[in-house]
Formats: structure tokens, C-alpha cells, sequence
């Protein structure tokens, strides 16, 4: 079977070979490379005092990925359905690989954050066709059970990358985790080289340019604004709100997508499936929400064990890892789970967990917490990662018709960083009002820590109306059929 000789494949014409090849490539790529992508937090501090980042600054160094993921995840999905997934894996993996390799020989900010977008381009299209490809070739009475392996993989992969990482950083400095993470998806790349089946379910396509661009545009300025919300601009004498016209000119933008994607025969992301799902929606606007009320949450729990407790990295990096090697252990039970019982409830009381831990957190965490409570609520939230995130990914892309399943996985792609963005663009508003324009030196330590307060207080509330969101969806009709 040659690449070109297959379109789109149902799971019954793919070879054992080739299902094994794509699961493992999918393993490995969430399992090496978010090794070196979650290390990127225990390597702050360090990267801050090797080039002078000031605390907003230091904010952009992940919000600058993320906002380059967020804006071609979704162009990313439809272009890999016309060109093949294969052959946008390939290409975006040495996208990705070169950034990195770019941010690990930075000598000043610009050329990391050029390094971070880089990577951040190749990744979103990387993530997006590691999902689709995996579930595609599989049975859907498998996908959970396929989901649960790669989500576990997740899992593993930030488990070993706070320890990893944390002692790279103790012995090599902040360069040595671009390194890692090079080094990380090279096996990825040759596995995909491997690969023979070929998929393109949107062969003959066009895509949609003007869609295409209203997304980046949108998701550009959302962000941008939402990051300077606060700040002003003065022009002829008139003072203007910079970020809130931003934000304004990104919700216009928004609002032209939607419209265009409406009437586009071939949408980068088909707005269609949230209006004709009401599961499929409200799974995805869960999507967005825990991840609006989390990542911010490993960045700033990474900067108190280095900041305000005064661990070095390595042993920063060994108490964080309780949470995702506590997920690394569930995730694989409760994606097999959401195969039998109703993926959508387990999600919802995943989220309730998660929004249990972020109040804790926002109530109780102090610079004399005891180590003991401190590992207490990072297992708590790792138990409700664990329970929510692959029996909600089932529940994405189980409310799809399956000739849209790219789509479906292109969405949990681009939520989850449209999510991830808003998380950290918020926490770096934060930082900006409550630490100010300098470096956090030892003196702004409680300044950290009241911000840090002030996000966990954002965050806890923002779950909560994650919770009713997944409450919401409704049971799936499948679902409700095998139940009786």
C-alpha cells in the first residue's frame, strides 16, 4: 500500500502495521515531547536572569507558543485533511524541531520568542493530526481506550518532565530543555516516515483563505487585547484603550468567522458542528474552560516552589510531578471507562474536582504551606484532569459524524488552546498589575504571591461554570440507547 494510493481509509482497510505505527507515533510524540515542553516552567527563573526578562515578559515566553498554536490550529486541521496527515505531521515536526533549535541558541528575547513561534506553528498541526490519526484508524469501540492511551501518554511525559528537566536546568541551564525537546520528536519524525497508509479525507479541497484569516486575525487580537487590557494608547491627544479595543476588534473578527464559516462550503473549522450538537458544543466550550482555569495554574505553582519556597529546580521538578504521574495512572482506566458508562458525566465530575482543588488552592496556599497539603492538592488536581480530560475528548468526537473527525480532533485542538492562551494571557494581566513592569526579585516575592492569590480567586469560579457547561451537554443518544 503506497501513500497516494489511499484517500480516506476506514479502520477496517488499515493494516495492523500501520495502527501500531500511528498509536506508537502518538505515544511518543506526547510522551517525549511534552517532556521537554512542560520543562519550559522549571526553566523560567533561570531564563530570566540569563536575559533580563521582566515578569510580563517571562509570561510571554509559553503565551507566545501557545497564541502561535491557537492561531493555525484550526487552518492547520483543514489544510492536513487536503494535503494529508502524514505529510503536514512531517513537515510540521521539522517546523517545530527548527524553532526549538532556534530558542536553544537565543542570545536575546527576540530570537527566543521568534524560536517559540516557530515551534508553536508546528506543533498546533502536529497535536491536531496525532489525534485524528489515532482515533481514525481504530474501531470507534477502541477510541476511548485509543484516547486514554495517549492522553496517558500526556501524562507520563509531564510527569517525567518536571524531574527531567529540573536537574537539566540545575546542571546545564535553560537551554538544555529546547534541547531535550529537539531531541524528543526525532523519534516521533521517524515513525511517520514509516507510516504507508496516507490520509486525506478532504482531498480536492480548497482552503478557505479569507476563513483562514479572519481565525488568525481573531485569535491575534483577542489575545493581544486580553494581555493589555489595562493599557492605554495616545494618539493627537486623545488616550485610548489599546487592549480593549483590541479585544473589541478581535470579538469583530470572531464574529466575521463565524459568519464566513457559516456560508463556506469548505470551513477551516465547520461552525456547523456546534449548532447541530448540542453535545459536541458544550463539550468543547468544556474543553475551553478547564483549560482557562489550569494551565495558568502549573506556571504559577512552578514559580512558588522556585520564587517564594527558594527550591532549586530539580526538586521543584520532583514535587511536581505528583500530579501528572497521578494522572498518568487513572487516565488510562477512565478513557476505557468513558467507553462504557457516559463520557460526558465523568467529565463533569472531573471538572468539579478541578474546581474543588483551584478554590483550595485560592484559599489556602501560603508561603508556609506544608509540603504535605502542597501534594495533597496537586494529586487532586491531577485526579480531575484525569477524569475529565479523554472521556471529554470521547465525548468531542463521539457527537461527530465520523467524516468529520478532523474536524472533531482539530477542535479539541484548537479549545484546548484557545483555553491554554486565555489562561496565561491572564495570569501575565496579572502579573503586569499586581508585580508591575520589573523582574521578580526577592523583594516582589510577595507581590508573586498575592498575584498568584488573585489568579487561583479567577480561576476557581471560572471552573465552576466549567462544571455546568459539561452538566449541560446532555447524555449521548448512543449512549442512552445502551443504557437501556
Amino acid at each position: 500500500m503506497n501513500n497516494e494510493a489511499v484517500s480516506l481509509l476506514p479502520h477496517q482497510a488499515v493494516e495492523p502495521r500501520d495502527r501500531r505505527l500511528v498509536l506508537a507515533m502518538a505515544v511518543l510524540a506526547n510522551l517525549l515531547g511534552n517532556m521537554g515542553l512542560v520543562g519550559i516552567n522549571l526553566a523560567l527563573p533561570d531564563l530570566e536572569r540569563s536575559l533580563g526578562l521582566s515578569a510580563v515578559l517571562l509570561g510571554w515566553v509559553p503565551l507566545s507558543q501557545f497564541m502561535a498554536m491557537a492561531a493555525v490550529a484550526a487552518p492547520g486541521a483543514k489544510l492536513a485533511d487536503i494535503w494529508g496527515r502524514r505529510r503536514t505531521t512531517i513537515i510540521s515536526l521539522l517546523l517545530a524541531i527548527a524553532g526549538l533549535v532556534l530558542s536553544a541558541l537565543a542570545r536575546e528575547p527576540v530570537s527566543l520568542f521568534v524560536g517559540r513561534v516557530l515551534t508553536g506553528l508546528g506543533l498546533a498541526v502536529v497535536f491536531t493530526n496525532l489525534t485524528a490519526m489515532a482515533t481514525s484508524v481504530h474501531p470507534p469501540e477502541m477510541r476511548g481506550r485509543v484516547l486514554g492511551y495517549t492522553v496517558s501518554s500526556v501524562y507520563v511525559g509531564l510527569s517525567l518532565g518536571p524531574l527531567t528537566c529540573g536537574y537539566l536546568v540545575g546542571w546545564f541551564g535553560w537551554r538544555a530543555v529546547f534541547w531535550l525537546s529537539v531531541a524528543g520528536f526525532l523519534p516521533p519524525l521517524i515513525i511517520c516516515l514509516m507510516v504507508r497508509v496516507e490520509q486525506r479525507p478532504a482531498r480536492g479541497e480548497k482552503l478557505d483563505r479569507l476563513g483562514s484569516l479572519w481565525w488568525l486575525l481573531a485569535i491575534a487580537a483577542l489575545f493581544f487585547g486580553l494581555t493589555n487590557i489595562t493599557q492605554f494608547w495616545t494618539a493627537g491627544g486623545l488616550r485610548l484603550p489599546l487592549g480593549a479595543l483590541m479585544m473589541l476588534l478581535g470579538l469583530i473578527f470572531s464574529v466575521a468567522y463565524v459568519v464566513h464559516s457559516l456560508k463556506s462550503p469548505n470551513p477551516v473549522l465547520d461552525m456547523r458542528l456546534f449548532l447541530e450538537s448540542r453535545r459536541f458544543a458544550f463539550s468543547s466550550l468544556a474543553a475551553f474552560i478547564s483549560y482557562s482555569a489550569s494551565t495558568g495554574a502549573g506556571l504559577l505553582l512552578s514559580l512558588y516552589l522556585q520564587y517564594t519556597r527558594a527550591y532549586p529546580a530539580a526538586t521543584a521538578g520532583l514535587i511536581l510531578m505528583i500530579q501528572p504521574a497521578f494522572q498518568a495512572l487513572i487516565t488510562p482506566f477512565t478513557g476505557r471507562l468513558s467507553d462504557r458508562l457516559d463520557a460526558g458525566l465523568m467529565a463533569s465530575a472531573g471538572m468539579g474536582v478541578l474546581c474543588l482543588a483551584l478554590l483550595v488552592l485560592a484559599l489556602a496556599l501560603t508561603p508556609e504551606t506544608p509540603l504535605s497539603v502542597f501534594a495533597a492538592i496537586l494529586m487532586l488536581l491531577g485526579l480531575g484532569f484525569a477524569t475529565f480530560a479523554a472521556p471529554n475528548s470521547n465525548a468531542i468526537i463521539g457527537a461527530a459524524p465520523p467524516s468529520r473527525v478532523g474536524q472533531a480532533a482539530g477542535t479539541i485542538t484548537a479549545t484546548r488552546l484557545c483555553g491554554q492562551v486565555s489562561s496565561i494571557a491572564l495570569t501575565t494581566l496579572v502579573f503586569s498589575q499586581v508585580i508591575g513592569p520589573g523582574r521578580i526579585t526577592p523583594d516582589k516575592y510577595p507581590d508573586f504571591m498575592a498575584a498568584a492569590t488573585v489568579c487561583f480567586s479567577i480561576f476557581a469560579p471560572i471552573c465552576l461554570v466549567g462544571v455546568l457547561a459539561s452538566l449541560a451537554r446532555g447524555r449521548n443518544k448512543v449512549e442512552k440507547a445502551v443504557s437501556r
